[in-house]
């Protein structure tokens, strides 16, 4: 999936540290370029590309319309990696996108912050934990099937329900033991990913045996037959930006860059190409192994059935086992930084009951009131779904307010660069660091919009995943007026 979620997460936890107060030393600057696209790298691949092409081309009904839409979301999460580098050089706070959206929207005061915390608390990184728990049941299912032989998908949430209860629970009596887990995590990613890359280049070039298939890259399937619904291309990108999620992770660590002005592209192309270009050889990898309409309705279980289809059932364990372990990491780091962020939204007050959310255990100085919100909400949204899709409808209803936020964000430097000395397309004598062409925030602002508004015309569950999604982010009028107008109004009157 994915947001890759572990070296995200990494850095939320970076960021709910700093927000309660705990105070760093500015770290010389030590990346060099290529560790930076070493950071990139790592911080993106996640197991997104193991699970969603298969759905992508079930979507877009060809393979070419879908290497396309992977070859997008390169190009769109380099050009947004471009932007939160600048936002990173003008606003120095920490937050994730909170003190972007307090610089760019000034009125109302802190609106957009408090309904971007209550979005990220509420839904988005509930969403993401649940999402990586039930994949990596799925993926246990997968690997055992004979022990799952029917209502798979109730025991991908049973086995996701108690990945949740475990990892929260484990979570309780250590500030460290998640971050432990994100170099192995990443290192599994990577290797996974470069193994199916070069598996898939060694059978299309015929070393194993009978088991090449190009099928789905012949005539009959590789344009012929391309949906002509843009809806079903907007649904398809969100699973192909899914999986390139963690694009911001570099900015967050420019003052680690050496010499950020001139590294930051060029580690920003290295890491997303290097990306782009693994990502690519994976689908190939599959689409030269399985059949079309394997690839086509394979869902979340394409990688297991082309590890079958090249290995046999050894390889088909073996694969999926590795996969599973590799989201259950991720999402054990997942979910403590999802509890940290939570604790530092009650102790900056955006988040209602502030102190209920603020609170840590006496005894580890662990947010436990915030684990196990998480923990719940988390479980409660896994098992919401009561149909087969459950994996597609988390996915999705955590995807669309992502982008409503990286929509506004980038649209919020647009008007940060208009407000500036010289206008839209001049440098800034004010800001020290990364500054990019405003075709980059464009790019971004012109791809959210698209994906924020196609989905209500899609069939299937579109329209409901991204209804949900927007109607939590109205709600976010609730701890607004709580939070600010109420108390401000409270002190207007005291003054009067």
């Amino acid at each position: 999936m994915t947001a890759s979620i572990n070296e995200k997460a990494e850095k939320q936890v970076g960021e709910a540290q700093l927000e309660a107060g705990v105070a760093k030393a500015l770290a010389a600057p030590r990346l060099s370029m290529i560790q930076g696209a070493a950071l990139i790298t790592g911080a993106t691949i996640g197991s997104g590309v193991f699970s969603n092409p298969g759905k992508i081309v079930g979507l877009v009904g060809a393979t070419g319309p879908a290497l396309i839409l992977w070859i997008l979301g390169a190009i769109v999460a380099f050009a947004a990696s471009m932007s939160y580098a600048e936002w990173g050089s003008r606003v120095t706070a920490s937050g994730g996108d909170a003190p972007f959206l307090d610089r760019a929207y000034t009125r109302p005061r802190r609106f957009a912050a408090v309904v971007y915390s209550w979005t990220r608390v509420i839904l988005i990184n509930p969403g993401y934990n649940s999402s990586l728990c039930y994949i990596a049941g799925s993926y246990f299912t997968q690997a055992f099937p004979s022990l799952f032989p029917e209502e798979t998908g109730t025991w991908n949430k049973i086995i996701a329900t108690i990945l949740l209860i475990l990892q929260t629970v484990a979570c309780v009596p250590s500030n460290n033991l998640a971050g432990r887990f994100v170099t192995a995590t990443t290192a599994m990613s990577v290797t996974c990913l470069v193994l199916f890359s070069a598996v898939g280049l060694l059978n299309m070039f015929g070393v194993f045996s009978g088991k090449r298939n190009l099928e789905s890259l012949n005539g009959d399937h590789f344009f012929a037959g391309a949906s002509t619904d843009p809806s079903q291309y907007a649904m398809a990108l969100f699973k192909a930006l899914w999986a390139y999620d963690g694009f911001a992770n570099l900015a967050s660590s420019l003052g680690e860059l050496k010499d950020p002005e001139r590294n930051i592209s060029r580690s920003t192309i290295t890491g997303v190409g290097m990306v782009g270009i693994l990502y690519l050889f994976a689908n190939f990898s599959f689409f030269t192994t399985l059949t079309f309409e394997e690839v086509s309705t394979g869902g979340e279980s394409i990688a297991s059935m082309w590890a079958e289809h090249l290995f046999g059932d050894t390889g088909r364990v073996i694969v999926a086992l590795f996969i599973c372990l590799t989201v259950i990491a991720c999402s054990f780091v997942t979910l403590y930084s999802a509890s940290r962020i939570a604790q530092a939204t009650g102790e900056t007050g955006l988040m209602l009951f502030p102190k209920f959310f603020a609170q840590l255990n006496g005894k580890f100085q662990t947010p436990v009131n915030a684990l196990a919100f998480n923990c719940v909400v988390s479980a409660l949204m896994c098992w919401a779904p009561q149909t087969d899709d459950a994996f597609w409808i988390l996915i999705d209803v955590t995807s669309y307010p992502l982008w409503v936020w990286y929509t506004t964000t980038n649209f919020g430097l647009i008007l940060t660069k208009w407000r500036s000395p010289g206008g839209l397309f001049a440098k800034d004598p004010t800001v020290k660091g990364v500054q990019v062409t405003p075709l980059a925030p464009i790019l971004v602002v012109l791809v959210g919009i698209f994906l924020l508004i196609f989905p209500f015309f899609s069939g299937g569950t579109g329209p409901m995943t991204s209804g949900i999604a927007l109607g939590v982010i109205i709600t976010g009028v609730v701890p607004y007026w709580f939070l600010i107008m109420a108390p401000e109004r409270a002190a207007a009157s005291a003054r009067g």
